[in-house]
């Protein structure tokens, strides 16, 4: 009889959920959730979706990771915050879904681009992600500025849950040992 092998739950998992939780729990005391009715604004568009998102993004193995993770993810909101942004200054031409799909196009290899240029590659998944999450909603008029600040706001929010769970939280993995820039260079000579 074969033996089944489960996978074990480590401290990486752990952290996840528990960044996740206190993520969730941030929005909570202030009674965030989503609700345009009682709160107008910024306010009323905000909720711990996307701080739960960027902490499973964010989260992993060892401190340094999540750390350097964690930066290039927030250089990355801001890149596609100020992409989608300023996009939602063309108004009513988002309301054309045959305008909006080659401008996502363009959004995703912008935000990518302007990534790369600054060579931090781990921030072209939230480069791209919070454009995309700015336009493809109903949201509409004046909400849709509210609309982006609340998706940046909880990004960012979970992206420091994550590092500051992955700060205090035991880690139990070494670092990997990244060759330094001067001792690659000297590996690839004869």
């Amino acid at each position: 009889m074969k033996q089944i092998n489960f996978p074990h739950v480590g401290m990486r998992i752990v952290k996840t959920a528990v960044a996740v939780m206190i993520a969730y729990g941030i929005f909570l005391p202030f009674g965030l959730l989503y609700d345009a009715e009682t709160y107008r604004g910024v306010l009323g568009q905000m909720g711990p979706l996307y701080a739960c998102i960027a902490c499973i993004v964010c989260m992993q193995s060892t401190l340094g990771q999540t750390v350097a993770s964690g930066v290039s993810r927030l250089i990355g909101v801001a890149i596609g915050g100020v992409l989608g942004v300023a996009t939602l200054l063309l108004g009513d031409l988002l309301e054309e879904p045959l305008i909006v799909l080659p401008i996502l196009g363009l959004l995703c290899v912008a935000g990518m681009w302007i990534s790369l240029l600054i060579r931090r590659p781990a921030a072209c998944v939230m480069a791209c992600i919070v454009p995309c999450v700015i336009l493809v909603t109903g949201v509409t008029g004046a909400d849709r500025y509210y609309y982006a600040a609340a998706r940046i706001i909880e990004t960012v929010v979970g992206v420091c849950v994550a590092m500051l769970v992955n700060t205090i939280l035991p880690d139990h993995r070494e670092e990997a040992a990244v060759p330094k820039p001067e001792e690659q260079k000297e590996e690839k000579r004869p």
